[in-house]
C-alpha cells in the first residue's frame, strides 16, 4: 500500500519534504530505508540518531549538498515515513564561491573571476539531481518491498496453518455471528476476505487469516 504519488518531475527544484504510507511494520521500514540509504549514498553517509531508533540522517551529493532526514512512525497497520531534505550546507557553499568571486574581480579589477558564479549552478544541479534520484527510486522501490514482505509472511503463515489446521467452515460461522451481531450484516467480512484475497491468499487462507486477527480460535 505504499503511496501512489507519482515519481518527482526532473523539473522539480530543491523538494523539501515528502511522505509515504508503506504496509510494512516499523522494524521492517527502518530496515528497509537504511539499506536503501546505504546502497544509495554509501554507508558512511548514514547515521542514526542515538535517541531515536526510528530516525536516520544521510548526506546527499557531498560535503555542500543536502542533508536527508528520515523518520518513521507506525500509524495502525502502515508505517508513515516522513522524508525532509535540507540545504544548509549547499547555501553556505554557494554564498561562500559567490563572495570568493566578487572578492577576487574587485581585487584583480576584472569581472571574467565572476564566471566561476557559474560553480553555484554545477552544484545546485548536483544537489537537485541526488535528491530527485533518491526519490524516483524510492518511488520505485517500496512497492516491491512491500510485495516481498507480504510473500514471506503469507509463506510463515501457510506453513504454520498447515502445521495446525482448523475447520475454516466453523471459523466463518463464528466470525459471520460476530459481524452480524456487531454491525448487523457481515458486510466488513466479506470485505476484509475479499481484499486478502487479492493479496494472493486463497478464500479459507483469508478466512484463518481473519479470524486470528480478531481472536477467534
Amino acid at each position: 500500500m505504499a503511496s501512489q504519488e507519482t515519481a518527482p518531475s526532473p523539473l522539480l527544484l530543491f523538494p523539501s519534504k515528502t511522505r509515504r504510507y508503506v504496509r510494512l511494520t516499523p522494524n521492517q521500514a527502518n530496515e528497509s530505508v537504511a539499506y536503501l540509504i546505504r546502497d544509495m549514498l554509501g554507508a558512511e553517509n548514514l547515521a542514526i540518531e542515538p535517541h531515536e531508533a526510528s530516525s536516520f540522517r544521510a548526506k546527499m551529493a557531498g560535503a555542500v549538498g543536502a542533508t536527508l532526514i528520515v523518520k518513521i512512525v507506525s500509524e495502525g497497520e502502515v508505517s508513515v515515513l516522513d522524508f525532509r531534505f535540507s540545504y544548509g550546507k549547499f547555501l553556505l557553499g554557494a554564498a561562500a564561491v559567490f563572495v570568493a568571486v566578487i572578492c577576487l574581480s574587485l581585487l584583480l579589477g576584472s569581472l571574467l573571476p565572476l564566471l566561476g558564479s557559474l560553480l553555484i549552478l554545477v552544484l545546485a544541479y548536483n544537489v537537485n539531481f541526488a535528491v530527485l534520484k533518491f526519490l524516483n527510486v524510492l518511488n520505485e522501490t517500496l512497492p516491491y518491498l512491500e510485495r516481498e514482505y507480504a510473500r514471506r509472511a503469507l509463506t510463515e503463515d501457510r506453513k504454520r496453518w498447515q502445521e495446525r489446521p482448523e475447520d475454516t467452515e466453523e471459523l466463518y460461522t463464528r466470525l459471520r455471528e460476530k459481524h452480524v451481531k456487531t454491525w448487523g450484516n457481515v458486510n466488513v467480512l466479506e470485505y476484509k476476505i475479499t481484499e486478502y484475497q487479492t493479496q494472493g491468499l486463497t478464500r479459507n487462507e483469508a478466512i484463518r487469516r481473519a479470524a486470528e486477527e480478531e481472536g477467534i480460535h
